[in-house]
């Protein structure tokens, strides 16, 4: 199996003195609360997209055999993982992907019934939100907060609002919050989650090095560092480093301008 850099930092921090990790735990807790309240708080670890293991059909076992379809390479990559039981927050880390990018390749293989379609409503629609397949308001449908003929309301309204006011135009999660539809916190969140998933998570490349090889010396690179695998990677790091600070930065005047128009 391949190495799990997810596994890798969970043990570093199992290792620090229990009172540092009280109150690492203390403060993830409150920080998770104030990010996860609303509309797609999980109720239940099935409901938890990124602990999800997709589970391969035998259609799909065989084309990783055979590779029969010749689909791009991250596709088998995504299906390789699968068939190694990874979660999917595995599979995206193990992959350099951000959940965005992850999301859409599992949506390919259950399209192509590589692998099985979720059948919990929450579960299905957030992969299907993340990837791009669906927009806001078939989500929130999907989630049982409106209905069709809701949602039918909802974009009529906003179709005729737009039409009639080409300077002021509203979108659909402002019709559903001024239509009592849904609240202003659920559309934040839902917006928050998409932006999110937009991230990469990447853990030091020499730390994780000095982890597995058990080494104390610090070191700027692996053994490894010399191959051309292992320089490419870097330079995709570095890249992605710079795609999460740049994406920080997008985020944080989004939620500046948000604050803003929120009622006091």
């Amino acid at each position: 199996m391949a190495q799990n850099n997810l596994d890798i930092l969970t043990s570093m921090i199992m290792e620090i003195p229990l009172w540092i990790q009280e109150v690492v735990y203390i403060d993830l807790k409150k920080n998770l609360e104030q990010k996860v309240q609303g509309i797609t708080s999980p109720n239940k670890e099935s409901e938890i997209y990124s602990i999800f293991v997709p589970e391969l059909t035998f259609k799909g076992k065989q084309e990783v055999k055979t590779h029969e379809h010749k689909h791009e390479f991250n596709i088998y990559k995504y299906l390789n993982s699968a068939a190694q039981g990874m979660r999917v927050v595995d599979i995206t880390l193990n992959n350099l992907w951000s959940l965005e990018e992850s999301s859409k390749y599992l949506v390919e293989c259950i399209k192509n019934e590589y692998i099985k379609n979720p059948q919990d409503a929450v579960l299905n629609s957030s992969i299907y939100y993340l990837a791009g397949e669906i927009r806001l308001g078939e989500y929130v449908k999907r989630l049982n907060k409106i209905n069709a003929e809701e949602l039918d309301v909802v974009l009529r309204k906003q179709k005729m609002h737009n039409e009639q006011n080409e300077n002021t135009k509203l979108k659909i999660g402002e019709i559903m919050i001024n239509m009592g539809y849904i609240a202003h916190n659920d559309i934040d969140k839902i917006l928050f989650t998409k932006d999110e998933a937009k991230r990469r998570f990447l853990v030091d490349i020499a730390q994780l090095a000095q982890k597995q090889t058990g080494g104390t010396t610090p070191s700027p690179l692996p053994a490894a560092a010399n191959q051309p695998d292992t320089q490419e990677l870097l330079q995709k790091i570095q890249k992605l480093t710079a795609e999460n600070n740049l994406l920080k930065d997008k985020l944080r005047a989004i939620f500046n301008i948000q604050n803003k128009h929120k009622p006091q």
